[in-house]
């Protein structure tokens, strides 16, 4: 909850300093490319298991933003799921691990904030953001172990463009391809199994939005 209370802090401080910006909220069509790695020790006999995954997943997202004059941006956006997939394997050792071992999560109550950095006089922006996720943690290990979920940051870097849309009332659009490094995850299961993973995120990001 306090990386939470962190994260939002600066919209409302913009939102009371920012009287002659516009304001703008709408949708975006997001489509993520997720790629993690990770390690994990076993109990009992320490074997270490490495191993890779990608998940390619189409979530919407919600977005409310501040607009200054200049064209320089600051907003929220927030995701509710977004699923990274599954991944199983069978061991069969002498340490008391043999068991097939499913790992599968999600990333719940994605929020990020972020900025839009207009670049010279053309329709082009930097985007820069952190994003807070909890991972929730659905697997099933050999022996009813389990992980607690954990919250982690990631930084966003990206780029875009946007333009007024000729139809609506104070209609917009956005284009951008955004890459987010995820900060490594550890945990330790009930089992007292051992796990640190790296994520990463490339996503393509086509957004419609209506200022006020």
């Amino acid at each position: 909850m306090r990386k939470i209370i962190i994260l939002l802090t600066p919209l409302f401080l913009l939102a009371t300093v920012s009287a002659k910006a516009e304001f703008g909220y709408g949708l975006t069509l997001a489509h993520h490319m997720i790629d993690g790695d990770g390690t994990e020790t076993t109990r009992q006999s320490s074997q270490k298991n490495t191993g890779t995954h990608s998940h390619n997943v189409t979530v919407p997202e919600l977005f409310i933003e501040s607009i200054a004059e200049n064209g320089f941006t600051f907003g929220l956006s927030w995701i509710p799921t977004r699923e990274m997939g599954s991944k199983s394997r069978t061991d069969t050792n002498s340490g008391g691990d043999t068991g097939t071992y499913t790992a599968k999560a999600e990333l719940n109550n994605v929020i990020q904030i972020y900025t839009d950095i207009p670049v010279g006089n053309y329709p082009i922006h930097v985007k820069l953001g952190l994003q807070h996720v909890t991972v929730s943690t659905l697997e099933s290990l050999n022996g009813g172990s389990t992980y607690p979920d954990a919250d982690i940051l990631g930084t966003t870097v990206g780029i875009g463009t946007k333009g007024d849309l000729p139809f609506g009332n104070s209609m917009y659009y956005k284009l951008e391809a955004t890459y987010t490094d995820f900060e490594t995850l550890s945990a330790d299961s009930s089992a007292n199994n051992k796990l640190e993973a790296d994520l990463d995120d490339t996503a393509v990001k086509l957004s419609l939005g209506k200022k006020f």
